[in-house]
């Protein structure tokens, strides 16, 4: 979201819709973030062999859809 102000317009927009339709639970974190790496939107990360996910709490998700309403 930081970076999200040197992004074309058209590409914010694009963000804009898939952390919405996260922060109001229609889809989950993860289909978010394979919408936001399928669109360009952020960029493929370098290493993509075998990483430990880290566990989200309740809390973190809580807080993560506040800063993205936020934002809107």
């Amino acid at each position: 979201m930081e970076k999200m102000a040197s992004l074309t317009q058209a590409k914010q927009e694009k963000m804009r819709a898939i952390l919405k339709r996260y922060a109001m639970d229609e889809i989950s974190l993860d289909e978010a973030y394979y919408d936001l790496l399928e669109e360009e939107l952020i960029p493929m990360p370098q290493r993509c062999a075998m990483s430990a996910k880290i566990p989200l709490t309740e809390e973190d998700e809580k807080r993560l859809k506040e800063k993205i309403r936020g934002n809107q």
